[in-house]
């Protein structure tokens, strides 16, 4: 399976060459123009109201990308949850991505301190989010209108919709859009021939830009950037620049946080599955540690018993001096806690670092006051 993903990643991209390479691109293509019409015709449905939008009774934060793969999205929610959790009785939902059974009904993952699920059931992002983080509500709803409710029913007067872009049902306040600066929209195709999720003409419905790694890519590129979305968007309210800002290891057995400094000079055997795999390998070697062997899952992926026994297989063949995960791949691995043992085996810790934060979060706060959603 990574082979293959491999595969169609290097297709994608055109780094792959020869006649099947170029087959297989022209199918891709094909397939894109049919999935770009449909999401048009689904936003032009939802558009004239054939499709009906509901509103809720409070306000609603969408957070969301137009690519798939990692742009932020967890870490701005937590940042942005912290900088208004004083004001707001929040309620953080979400599809609950990487749990292992569907769900129908909402379910109540966290509520102020008290936890009720486990990331099998919360799915990976949310329950790194829940343990993290109290005096907030946690929600995974696939029908995020029928999550308001629950959220209603737990007292939230402020609703934030993680990875809600494409969620038109529901009514928001305003629409944030995280975008990869380095990389911010693959090769410009829908899928399955590129990464985006839906056509360029989407972004007229964002309201705020957050440019994301924004330290990885010079001035020039930054303001390519912005007129690029002020084109696509011209009533956005503004563009935001983040970066990743890395934070400290922490043991995935003990929870023992060691200082950044920890890394420098080390050999690392890192493993991850998330969106962005290149993105965390930087963030490793950023903090001056080397990576002598790196396998990749696919994003969310469900790690069992054989799993772990094989990474560990791994991990003593590459002579590493530890084994360092993303921290929403360990939230997956606690359970193998007795298994881990004393084996040096961490997790990264990650936020972001947003400029101009003030003049954002009096942004959203004002989008939030006026009450009024699309």
């Amino acid at each position: 399976m990574d082979s293959l993903r491999n595969y169609l990643e290097k297709i994608i991209d055109g780094s792959e060459k020869g006649i099947s390479a170029a087959v297989i691109r022209c199918i891709l293509f094909l397939l894109s123009l049919l999935y770009a019409q449909l999401a048009k015709i689904r936003s032009t449905l939802y558009q004239n109201n054939i499709l009906k939008k509901k509103k809720a009774n409070i306000p609603v934060i969408s957070i969301g990308n137009i690519t798939t793969g990692g742009t932020g999205k967890t870490p701005f929610t937590a940042f942005l949850a912290e900088e208004l959790k004083s004001q707001y009785k929040i309620a953080i939902i979400s599809r609950g991505y990487g749990a292992a059974e569907d769900v129908e009904e909402p379910f109540l993952i966290k509520a102020d301190s008290e936890l009720y699920a486990e990331a099998a059931e919360a799915g990976d992002e949310l329950f790194m989010l829940a343990r993290n983080y109290d005096q907030l509500i946690f929600i995974r709803s696939a029908n995020r209108y029928q999550g308001t409710k629950l959220a209603e029913v737990q007292g939230a007067d402020l609703i934030l919709l993680d990875d809600g872009f494409q969620h038109y049902q529901l009514k928001r306040n305003a629409d944030i859009v995280l975008i990869d600066a380095e990389k911010p929209f693959s090769n410009n195709k829908v899928l399955p021939a590129g990464l985006l999720r839906e056509p360029f003409t989407a972004l007229k419905r964002a309201d705020i830009f957050l440019l994301n790694r924004s330290e990885n890519v010079d001035f020039s590129r930054i303001k390519e950037l912005e007129t690029s979305l002020k084109t696509l968007s011209p009533s956005h309210s503004g563009v935001f620049k983040a970066e990743t800002s890395l934070e400290s290891c922490v043991a995935v057995a003990s929870q023992k946080e060691e200082e950044l400094s920890f890394l420098e000079e080390k050999k690392v055997f890192a493993f991850s599955g998330i969106g962005s795999p290149e993105a965390f390998k930087k963030s490793i070697e950023s903090a001056g540690a080397e990576v002598v062997s790196y396998k990749i899952f696919n994003d969310h992926y469900s790690y069992q018993k054989e799993d772990l026994l094989t990474l560990l297989d791994q991990y003593s063949a590459s002579q590493a001096d530890l084994i360092l995960t993303t921290e929403k791949d360990a939230v997956k691995l606690f359970d193998f806690a007795e298994m881990i043992g004393d084996l040096p085996f961490y997790y990264l810790k990650i936020s972001l670092k947003i400029e101009a934060k003030e003049e954002l979060l009096n942004l959203i706060k004002s989008k939030i006051k006026n009450g009024s959603a699309k």
